[in-house]
């Protein structure tokens, strides 16, 4: 059965007149019983019984979603080591709700580095010097998704770097995402980000499948290196919860010139002349790998 069946035949449930009145009464009822029972091991409050009450008096149209816990995203995803480090105290709840494109998104938790190389099960399972954080998707106008993947993109983002340098491309994002009970769940992983634990780091989600970001979407402050969204762009941009005592700045810089490290380029043989090409022989040079050494033959 899914979710709008569900829904409908629970709005053509008929209520008697008393429904309410007589439930209270049988609720109110059995919690006090419970209350005097227990009174030698609890010293239940009378708000309890009333916060009890009235939630169970609380009948909507349709059945709240449980929402998945990131380690259970994580085990779905096959992923059981790293389950086991978003159940340790080093995983960060977040559980903040931005709206872009039409769409809830939630960001759920976050666990990096060290959080990740204290978990045993990690050394024959999950690559420890990551970030991975789990996002929840739900369509504000309520239409539960089923297969199909929302066209948004995530990708993180740090304040002094400019976005088109610094983000999913070049920290080796991944995804992996599934649909449950109307909900899509996106387990996100890139390379460690507490290297710049001593900025502001964000994870923007924004429209597009797969869009590195550009300057149609961010506004890049170079002076300041601030980041923001362009007038008018639809983005979604979550501060990380970072501890600065984790930041390592000359890691930060490695990995930033190792990005834009100029790559060496093989040199080329050298053209041959065809009048003299029978007193040369073209061989390679020892002292200085991938050159070329012409010797008179």
């Amino acid at each position: 059965m899914n979710r709008e069946e569900y829904r409908a035949q629970v709005d053509a449930v008929a209520f008697s007149p008393d429904f309410q009145e007589r439930t209270m009464a049988r609720l109110m009822a059995q919690a006090q019983e419970k209350e005097r029972k227990t009174m030698k091991k609890f010293n239940l409050r009378t708000g309890l019984v009333a916060a009890a009450v009235a939630a169970a008096l609380s009948v909507t149209t349709y059945a709240a979603v449980v929402m998945l816990r990131p380690q259970d995203v994580a085990m779905q995803a096959g992923q059981t080591a790293l389950a086991d480090a978003f159940e340790s105290g080093d995983a960060v709840a977040i559980n903040e709700t931005r709206t872009v494109d039409g769409y809830d998104v939630t960001l759920m938790g976050l666990v990096s580095g060290e959080g990740l190389s204290r978990v045993e099960s990690l050394e024959n399972g999950v690559p420890q010097d990551k970030t991975y954080a789990v996002l929840a998707y739900t369509r504000t106008d309520g239409t539960a998704i089923e297969d199909d993947v929302p066209e948004l993109t995530v990708s993180p983002l740090v304040e002094g770097y400019a976005p088109w340098q610094l983000n999913a491309w070049t920290l080796g994002g991944g995804t992996h995402s599934f649909a449950q009970d109307g909900v899509l769940y996106y387990l996100f992983e890139c390379d460690n980000v507490e290297p710049f634990a001593d900025h502001t780091v964000y994870l923007a989600v924004y429209p597009g499948t797969h869009v590195p970001p550009n300057a149609e979407t961010f506004d890049f402050d170079e002076d300041t290196g601030a980041i923001t969204e362009k007038a008018g762009a639809d983005v979604a941009m979550f501060t990380l919860p970072m501890d600065k005592a984790k930041a390592d700045p000359q890691r930060a810089q490695a990995i930033m010139d190792g990005l834009f490290k100029p790559q060496p380029v093989e040199s080329a043989a050298p053209a041959e002349d065809p009048e003299n090409v029978e007193n040369f022989v073209i061989m390679d040079d020892p002292d200085h790998p991938g050159e070329h050494l012409m010797i008179e033959n």
